[in-house]
This record gives C-alpha cells, structure tokens and sequence, in this order.
C-alpha cells in the first residue's frame, strides 16, 4: 500500500467515525415526530403487518403520495428492530453519511484531499443537514441520490471512453432509478436541467458520448418501472393521483396549500447552513471568478437551478432546498482548503472580521428576540436554555475570531492557548487556527441540537398510547377523535377508528369503501353506544362541543397530555 493510500485511507476512516457518531448519536431520543415521522413508520408497518409491499396504506387507507423504496427500507428496518425509535431512524441517517463520504471522494478526486474533508465536515456540520438527518421524511433520502446522480455524471462525463466511463454512466442510472423509486420524478426534474443547462453553456455536448443509451435505459427502467407498472395494474386509480396531482399539480398550484413567498428560501438557507453561512458569498464569488473550471461552472449552476427551481414553485417546505447543500458544501470545502493551504494570497481578515460579526449579531438577535418577544416560544419554553446555550457558542467563536484576526505575526502556538503537551506539537497559522475554533464550535452546536431535539418537535401521543397498549382488551376499540393523530396507529400498532378527519387521508376514501373505521360523528355516537370498550384521543374543546351536541355522550377523562385528552366511556 502507497503512503498517499495510506493516509486517504486513514482519512476515511477518521471521517466515517466522526460522522457515524454524530448521525447516531441519542438517535431514539425523542418519541416519532408528527406527522411526518408517525406517517412514514405507520405505512411500512402496514406493509409488514399485511404483507403487501405493492400498495402504501396509511391507515389502511391508499396512500399514493410517494414511491414505495423508503417504505420498503423502513420495512426492513421493522422486521429486525421492531418499532423503535432509534433504529427506525437508521435509514436516513446512513443515506447521511453516504452524502457525506460521496463528498469526501467527490471532492478529493476532483481538488484534494483537504477539499474532500473540508466539504464533508462542512455538508455534515451543517444545521438543516444534520437536523434532516435525524428526521424520518423522505428528503434526506432522495436530496443523496440526487447528489449520487450528478457525482455520477460528471465522474463519467471527465473519464475518456471506455468500462469506467459506462461503470460511471450505469451508476448514474441506476441512482436515477431508486430516486424515481424514492420520490418519483422530482429526482429527474432535479439533475436533468442541471446536466442540459451546464453541457449548453461550457459546450460539453460534443464530449458527451458515449452514453451507453440502450443498455443505461434498460437498466433505468428495469429497476423503475415493474412497481408502477404493477401497482397501476392493481390500482386504476394511481395513475391520476400519483403523476398529475402529486407531481404535475404540487408543483404548479397551491393544492396542498404549502404556497410561501419567493423569497422563502432565503432565510433557510441562512439558517440552515450554519455555522457556514457567512461563506457562502465569498466561495460562491471564488467559484464565480473560476467559472472556467468545468467543476466550478458545474456546482454553481447545480445549486443556483435547485434554489431556482423550488423558489419559484408554488409547494414550498424547509426540506425541499437540501438538495443544494452538497453543492454548496465543495464551494465552501475548496474555499476553506485554500485558506487552510494558504494557497488563497488574498488578505482574509475582512472576511474573518464578516463571520466575526455575523455570530455575534445572532447572538444579540436571538437575545432579543427571545426577550422581547417571548411568546414566539408559546408552550416550548423549555427551549429556552438552549437558545442561550446556541447564543454562548455563536458569541464566543465571533469573539475568538476577532482576537486572532488582531494578531500580526504569521504563525500562532497552540501552547499560547493551553499548557496541553497534547497539543505542543501543533504549530499552526492564524487562518488554521480561525477555521478549527469554527470546527469546534460547530460541534458544539451539533450536541446542543440533538439534546434540544425533543422540545422542538410537536407533542407525542406515545405516553397516551401507552396507557391504552397497558389496558386495552384485543376487542377494545381505539378511535382518533376529530383529528388525525399520525403516530397513534404507530404506537399502538393497529388501523385506528378517525372520526370527522380525513385530510391526506381523503382521496384513498373515495377509491374503495372505509366506512368501516373512517366514520362520522354520528356513527361514532352509535359506537360509543355499543358495548364495546372505547380508548379515544381527542381535543377537550372537541370532546365538550360534541357533548353539548348529544346529550347522550358521556365521557371518563383517564389522562392528559400537551393538550391531548385520553377517555372512555362513563362507568
């Protein structure tokens, strides 16, 4: 083994360890999120519980919102750990790491190693990235196989004719599939316009071929097709559901209501590339000066057309800019190399003094939000310590960078820091020593998220769940009073009774009968009649409007939580 294997090996490896770490670390801290997490575990239990993999259901009502290879993973996931949180997070965290050492390789091969490490630790470290990398939704997912499907191209676009070009051609293919298979056509919609507008503008369209067109389609559609082909067959209705309303008419019109401005994605992006955000300007600027670059050309029109594409359409979500970060994140790990190399000649301190600043103006900003406006938390004021623990970490990196951008000798000791012998065998610029203290203080911010995370999300119906699992009979009932509670067939591991709530769950009503569990008030009132135990969820508001309505229901309140009352019938 060759020295330089040697310590790309060694790289991997302390790389692989890092962020296998962080993207499990406490991973089962926290019940499943609503509803994305509850609706994303509910329906690859069904599929586990019945057997079929064909049709999604969510409530045992069809669910064709979304392809089926996440449900399949989830699954898979199901039948070795049973429904715990930790492990039912598993998938999405490794498509995580895979993103992150996809960027590793991507950005050694094509700059070098420290780019590759840099823009790893940079796409990881990120807030949004690692927040999404803890979420069972299907944006992590898909946003990696986006990213596979354009390393992919370009490593074969830059490789001369021959089996490692169609190794690299077929790759592509076959990442082009699973998205479809993931997300249905948004994974094209994606890269395809990415690849078109960047072979027009460098003229990259003559170097193209081969593209191996027969076999690398055969291979696209052999694994894309069978499951749309099957699942239409059984289902007439899919096709209209699934291609016009949740690909053509999500896109283009407001029906699930997700409209937001254009400029939305603006402060997500802001936000959500912390504690790397002040950089963007200047790496993207860098890039800008090198277009020449095939890559660099590449890059920025991959992340510029996603933030494009998303901006402009009329279904926005935090999520949806993801796929833009890896992109974003090569930028910013070239950017930091060259700091880091001192192959940058420029004089850098302005843009320290800019990061500098930036931290230290959200410190104060997020001070006094939260003292000004403190009903903005609303009934999560448990957030608050860690809002100021975040506030301490910004403001002490802008502090410690400002005082090393003071300096004036070239180098810097470490020992002037500490009396570590550990550390005597460092001797490192001012721009090394600027870059770890933000290293470190990323790190910081990534442990107080993932012990913030169970404040932030919405309340669980577990622990009320859990009272019904310990006391329930197998002929009890459990109903889902007024609302949809995503994570209650979750937790108790059955298709629950939802009265007077149908929501996502509407267009699978009209499709085939479900009468039988997705009633109405009346036909609740005549169960609640019957002899049979009740376990209902519901809202006191709700549970009392519906009593003045009908003299008859009466109701044992047996728990509360976050708002959320557990009762049964009157003694």
């Amino acid at each position: 083994m060759t020295k330089d294997s040697l310590k790309n090996l060694v790289s991997i490896g302390i790389l692989s360890c890092v962020l296998v770490f962080f993207f499990t670390f406490q991973l089962g801290n926290r019940p499943f999120a609503t509803p994305d997490e509850g609706r994303y575990v509910e329906i690859p239990r069904e599929m586990v519980a019945t057997a079929d993999y064909l049709t999604p259901r969510l409530n045992g009502v069809k669910y064709f919102e979304k392809p089926p290879l996440f449900y399949w993973l989830q699954a898979s996931s199901i039948k070795m750990f049973d429904l715990q949180e930790g492990p039912m997070r598993l998938w999405v965290a490794f498509f995580a790491f895979i993103g992150c050492l996809a960027t590793y390789v991507f950005g050694k091969t094509h700059f070098d190693r420290t780019t590759g490490f840099f823009s790893a630790f940079v796409l990881g470290s990120s807030v949004l990235y690692f927040s999404l990398s803890r979420l069972i939704i299907l944006d992590m997912p898909v946003s990696i196989l986006i990213t596979l499907i354009l390393y992919s191209f370009y490593q074969g676009f830059e490789i001369e004719p021959g089996p490692k070009r169609r190794f690299w051609l077929y790759c592509f293919s076959i990442a082009c599939a699973l998205g479809v298979l993931t997300k249905g056509i948004m994974a094209l919609a994606i890269p395809g316009p990415i690849i078109v507008i960047w072979l027009s503008l460098t003229g990259g369209w003559k170097r193209v071929l081969p593209v191996y067109f027969p076999t690398s389609l055969s291979l696209f559609f052999l694994i894309a097709a069978p499951w749309h082909i099957l699942v239409s067959l059984k289902n007439p209705e899919f096709a209209y559901k699934y291609f016009i309303v949740e690909h053509f008419m999500r896109y283009t019109t407001d029906v699930h209501l997700r409209y937001k401005p254009i400029w939305f994605f603006i402060p997500i992006l802001i936000a959500g590339f912390l504690p790397w955000t002040a950089f963007i300007p200047s790496a993207i600027v860098d890039a800008w000066k090198n277009r020449a670059s095939s890559l660099n050309s590449y890059l920025l029109i991959w992340s510029g057309w996603v933030f494009a594409f998303f901006s402009v359409s009329n279904s926005k979500l935090i999520p949806y800019i993801l796929p833009m970060f890896p992109a974003l994140a090569l930028l910013i790990g070239k950017f930091l190399s060259d700091i880091w190399t001192n192959k940058n000649p420029k004089n850098k301190a302005t843009l320290y003094t800019y990061n500098s600043v930036f931290c230290v103006s959200l410190c104060l900003l997020s001070g006094g939000i939260t003292t000004y406006f403190p009903e903005l938390l609303g009934e999560k004021a448990d957030l608050l310590y860690y809002i100021h623990t975040l506030m301490a970490i910004f403001f002490i990196s802008g502090v410690l960078t400002f005082s090393y951008i003071q300096r004036k000798e070239t180098r810097v000791s470490l020992e002037k820091l500490t009396a570590s012998i550990f550390v005597r065998i460092f001797n490192l610029r001012t721009s090394q020593v600027i870059l770890s203290i933000i290293c470190i203080s990323s790190i910081a911010i990534l442990i107080t998220l993932i012990n913030a995370a169970p404040y932030i999300q919405r309340p669980s119906i577990k622990p009320l769940a859990e009272i019904i699992q310990a006391q329930k009979q197998p002929e009890d009932k459990v109903v889902s009073f007024m609302a949809y509670y995503q994570d209650l067939p979750v937790y108790t591991k059955q298709i629950v009774t939802v009265v007077e709530a149908k929501g996502e769950l509407e267009f699978g009503t009209t499709v085939e009968d479900t009468s039988s569990w997705m009633i109405k008030e009346d036909q609740f009132l005549k169960l609640w009649q019957e002899k049979d135990k009740i376990w209902g969820i519901g809202r006191k508001a709700e549970l009392d409007r519906f009593q003045n309505l009908y003299s008859s229901f009466k109701y044992k309140i047996v728990a509360e939580d976050s708002g959320n009352i557990l009762f049964t019938q009157s003694s």
